[in-house]
């Protein structure tokens, strides 16, 4: 059933459905702040933010849109948090999906590196830590979020965390 309705959401483009993925990342996103809250003390300046798993320029023509960005944005609104576009993806990859594991790990290395304009996008935020949680729509093997959490944390002193709609 949530596969039906992510195919319908990410490749027909059912926008319908984004009101509903909304809400049930905001409980994945609830469940995670209360989880960290067994973390050790952060520094007093921290800031929580939201960013996503980019797509590829093929990627956006073919679908129109950005399904994590979507609902990176929709997951924002209803928290209160800021979503910045940290990341870019260099290269294009195909679908994830058909790969076996080790495949997915050779293909997604070196594919996301720090957007241009994060910098000035942070200096909106100043903190001593960002707390940043990853949004994408699933969750097979880890690949794709612990390359993009590895880019984030060799750049910017970040705590980082992934929140996916399925897994």
């Amino acid at each position: 059933m949530m596969k039906e309705m992510l195919a319908r959401y990410k490749y027909r483009g059912d926008e319908k459905l984004q009101t509903m993925i909304g809400h049930m990342l905001v409980h994945a996103f609830r469940s995670l702040q209360m989880d960290r809250t067994s973390v050790p003390a952060l520094p007093t300046k921290v800031q929580e933010l939201i960013t996503f798993v980019p797509v590829s320029e093929r990627r956006m023509e073919e679908r129109g849109f950005n399904q994590a960005e979507q609902m990176a944005i929709e997951l924002g609104n209803r928290v209160g948090l800021p979503v910045i576009p940290l990341l870019h993806r260099s290269k294009h990859t195909d679908k994830q999906s058909f790969k076996k594991r080790n495949e997915r790990l050779d293909d997604l290395a070196h594919v996301f590196e720090l957007s241009l304009g994060y910098s000035h996008e942070l200096m909106s935020y100043p903190a001593e830590l960002y707390v940043i949680y990853i949004v994408d729509d699933v969750y097979t093997t880890g690949s794709t979020m612990n390359q993009c959490a590895k880019v984030l944390v060799q750049s910017i002193p970040s705590s980082v965390f992934g929140i996916t709609w399925a897994r």
